[in-house]
C-alpha cells in the first residue's frame, strides 16, 4: 500500500465509494434487467436464423478446407 500514496489511496475510496453506491441503488437492478432481455431477445433471434437455415438447405455445399 505504500507503493500507491495518498493520491492512489484517495482514488480507491472514490472508486470503492462509487460502487457500493452503484451496488445499492436501483440502477443496477435495471441494468440486469436489461441485459437479461438482450440476451433472451439474441437467442430467439439466432434459433429463428438457425431454424430458417435448416429448412432452406443453406449453403451446406463441401469446403476445401
Amino acid at each position: 500500500m505504500r507503493k500507491a500514496g495518498s493520491g492512489g489511496l484517495i482514488l480507491a475510496a472514490i472508486m470503492l465509494v462509487f460502487m457500493g453506491v452503484l451496488i445499492r441503488s436501483d440502477l443496477l437492478t435495471w441494468l440486469l434487467d436489461l441485459i437479461g432481455f438482450v440476451l433472451i431477445a439474441g437467442g430467439v433471434i439466432v434459433g429463428i436464423i438457425g431454424l430458417i437455415g435448416m429448412f432452406t438447405g443453406g449453403k451446406s455445399q463441401a469446403s476445401d478446407f
